[in-house]
């Protein structure tokens, strides 16, 4: 029998909500893992609003594209097995329709999802890669044009560093201005101050303007004298990447990336060795990604058609396995590909023919149970052991007593497996997407496997910091949601139970759930993210270590600190033995102490006059900053009286500061703690940097208390389904989350620009969605 018009859309009608929903939560998700890569471009105050809305809409075909297929395999598999589980399924095979016939619509919809990616990645991601190449090269030449930031040590003038106390960006004038000039191969030193400055440009030349300069300069091998003058007016051509950054926007030969698939297989055809099998493999992953949608919703139909009345938890399981497993497939082919052991044009055929078969496979074989009996009775046996009355039951478990009226275990259970569920297939799908983005990377590598492995191993804690709001929120509607379906809320409301009291679990949990997020956040996650910006670098350089021997900056007061990061110095006094590689060249008359503590290498700090003149300078091997002061253990010290230096050895000096200014090694919030970013927040001289962390540690607050927020505006939702409309309802819970998020990204620019103050920024959105949910709870019937 050929089934209806009728029933298949019904199938269609049962598949959609969910693939729609599944579709926005997972781009939305995919979205702030691709926004994390720009962050320096939308919270830069001096990038024009139309670039980072520009960038908004480039990074969204990329993404829907990506989330599309996933989409389509959950909604598959939660759309059917939920028509299984309410017998509607046996109604229609009561009918006289087979499974291949129940499947015409959902093999109909992976058609025009096929196509629809098919148009995407032909169109859309070529488009949108050209735009973001554009956008990153504007972004740097705005850099380069706008005035440098007060408070901020600018390294970006070739030659210079530069740092400004005071300034006015509007006008682009700066004052109270100090810049370091060292020329290596001739050992010469020269530092300018000045009381006013400017940075002029023409065309693509640029000229360092300073008025009333005092110019000294000081050999660092011959540590006898130093000259100093005044000049009137300085200038310094300097250079810039101002006309490579111009040459490059206005160039119109396009990447791999930008090319359609017909260009890029021409593209391929005309390289060879490695340019022709990483094209080739852009190629074949586009075509992948338009045929997956078509094959996620044959095999989710296979799959949920062959389970017997078994619950949607199982179902969300099973899509994230067959996820992981299609994408290491491609993975291998890929990397079979590019070590020569397949044809590059045959890399994509392993998952899909895997695919095609198992389909088939399951389409073929009898209906099953993919729990064993055995397993399910032990199951069964533990739910009654911690459930208190069970329905025709006639004995209570044996924890009854705490559990008799309001079932708080079997809904903690609940919340827990849903969160758990829903963070690991959302913390798959962001590391599957993070894996394709960097495979052509690591693939391409010795031994870059590893380093991808080890870079998505210290990512982790950051994808669940990320990812365990949403979670929490799919768990509220998924939990209350099931309990609304089996008729218990109506019971336990018949019963007299107050909502609130039904709530009491979730809001617990969400409360706890904060709490270890919160330690995670001030515990784990700044080192996970030193590591895992670490292993990104290498991956992205192809093995090729980042080149750490740069300079660090910082001011505090009278003082300005050079160093470089990192060095332990070191020996242990059991042994005697000392380690001297990172001690300066400059310093060879120096002894080399032993720094037995996490220190600074290289260390230099220019120590000022009250009115601005150079007074001295320190040099030492290592320091380390403790208990309020920089501990140097030996050093020497050059002061500059009456047009001599003098230079003397330094022991066991310590030098009062009441912030750590070795904190620029961690320049970063996400590589700092709450208190460390306020002590940066406290003790920076720029307003932006100010604002940033400020923000920063409002943030990391707000980290503790986010998953009750949300809970708080999703349960009403959860609580109000009537076994009629479910679906509309939970799209319009993820709805105001996704409306939360984006006031709350919208506060926060206000915040990172000083329209709003940080707590404000921060907690205003926080507040209102939380009145918002109060108001909603209110609503529901008690």
């Amino acid at each position: 029998m050929r089934p209806s018009l009728t029933i298949q859309r019904y199938i269609l009608s049962a598949i959609l909500p969910y693939f729609f929903s599944s579709w926005l939560l997972l781009s939305v998700v995919l979205f702030v893992q691709q926004a994390s890569r720009f962050s320096d471009i939308f919270f830069s105050v001096n990038i024009p609003s139309s670039l980072v809305w520009q960038l908004t809409l480039a990074l969204v075909p990329t993404v829907i594209s990506f989330t599309c297929p996933m989409a389509a395999l959950v909604g598959v598999i939660i759309g059917l097995t939920k028509m299984q589980a309410d017998g509607e399924l046996t109604a229609v095979r009561a009918a006289g329709a087979s499974n291949l016939q129940i499947a015409v619509p959902v093999f109909l919809l992976g058609l025009v999802l096929s196509a629809f990616a098919f148009a995407v990645n032909q169109y859309g991601v070529p488009l949108a890669a050209g735009l973001v190449r554009k956008i990153a090269v504007q972004s740097a030449i705005y850099k380069l044009e706008s005035p440098i930031e007060p408070g901020v040590f600018n390294t970006e003038v070739a030659g210079f560093t530069i740092y400004v106390r005071q300034g006015d960006i509007d006008n682009g004038t700066w004052k109270n201005i100090f810049i370091y000039n060292e020329d290596p191969k001739a050992g010469v030193v020269r530092l300018i101050t000045s009381q006013n400055g400017r940075i002029d440009f023409t065309d693509e030349k640029s000229e360092l303007v300073l008025d009333n300069a005092t110019v000294t300069t000081f050999s660092q091998h011959e540590k006898h004298k130093f000259i100093s003058e005044i000049v009137g007016e300085l200038r310094y051509a300097v250079q810039t990447k101002r006309g490579e950054l111009i040459q490059k926007l206005g160039s119109e030969e396009l990447t791999p990336d930008e090319l359609g698939l017909n260009q890029l297989s021409a593209y391929a055809q005309k390289k060879e060795g490695s340019e022709r099998t990483e094209a080739t493999l852009l190629w074949q992953r586009r075509l992948l990604l338009s045929v997956t949608p078509l094959m996620f919703c044959l095999f989710g139909a296979s799959v949920a058609l062959r389970l017997r009345r078994q619950g949607r938890g199982l179902a969300l399981f099973i899509a994230l396995c067959s996820l992981v497993g299609y994408y290491l497939l491609a993975f291998f082919g890929e990397q079979l590909a590019r070590t020569g052991h397949i044809d590059p044009s045959l890399s994509a055929v392993l998952p899909i023919l895997v695919g095609l078969v198992v389909t088939a496979v399951l389409f073929v074989t009898p209906r099953m149970d993919l729990i064993p009996a055995d397993l399910s009775r032990v199951g069964s046996i533990f739910s009654e052991v911690f459930s208190g009355w069970r329905p025709n039951s006639g004995r209570r478990g044996v924890f009854a007593p705490f559990t008799r009226r309001l079932r708080d275990l079997d809904i903690l259970g609940n919340l827990v497996k849903f969160y758990f569920l829903t963070l690991a297939f959302l913390a798959a799908v962001f590391l599957i997407f993070t894996a394709f983005e960097l495979w052509k990377f690591a693939g391409s590598m010795e031994g870059g496997v590893s380093l991808l492995v080890r870079y998505l191993f210290f990512l982790l804690p950051f994808v669940y910091i990320q990812l365990s709001p949403p979670a929490a929120m799919i768990a509220t509607l998924a939990t209350y949601v099931l309990k609304s379906r089996q008729n218990e809320l109506v019971t336990w409301l018949s019963a007299g139970q107050s909502v609130y009291r039904l709530l009491l679990p979730c809001l617990t949990l969400m409360l706890l759930i904060g709490g270890i997020n919160f330690a995670i956040q001030e515990t784990v996650l700044p080192i996970a993210n030193q590591k895992q910006d670490e292993f990104r670098g290498l991956i992205r350089a192809r093995g090729l270590p980042k080149n750490t021997s740069g300079k660090y900056w910082s001011a505090n007061g009278s003082r300005i600190y050079s160093f470089e990061p990192g060095a332990e110095v070191g020996s242990d006094a059991a042994d005697g033995h000392e380690n001297t590689a990172n001690a300066s060249d400059n310093d060879s008359a120096i002894a080399r102490p032993p720094c037995t503590r996490p220190s600074v290498s290289r260390l230099t700090i220019f120590e000022f006059q009250d009115t601005g003149g150079l007074r001295s300078v320190y040099h030492t091997p290592c320091a380390v900053w403790r208990q309020r002061a920089v501990h140097i253990a030996a050093g020497s010290r050059t002061s500059f009286q009456s047009g001599t230096q003098q230079t003397g050895m330094v022991e066991r000096l310590n030098l009062e500061e009441d912030a750590n200014p070795f904190l620029a090694l961690r320049s970063k919030p996400s590589h700092l703690t709450v208190a460390e970013a306020a002590v940066q927040r406290d003790a920076s001289e720029s307003d932006v940097e100010r604002r940033t962390f400020a923000v920063a540690v409002e943030r990391k607050y707000e980290t503790a208390f986010l998953p009750l927020i949300i809970a708080i505006f999703t349960a009403p939702f959860a609580l109000s389904i009537s076994r009629k409309g479910k679906a509309a309802t939970v799209g319009l819970a993820i709805a105001l989350w996704l409306v939360f998020m984006a006031v709350t990204s919208a506060f926060e620019q206000f915040g990172l620009s000083g329209t709003l103050d940080a707590r404000l920024a921060i907690w205003a959105p926080a507040a209102l969605f939380s009145l918002i949910g109060l108001f909603l709870l209110s609503r529901v019937k008690t």
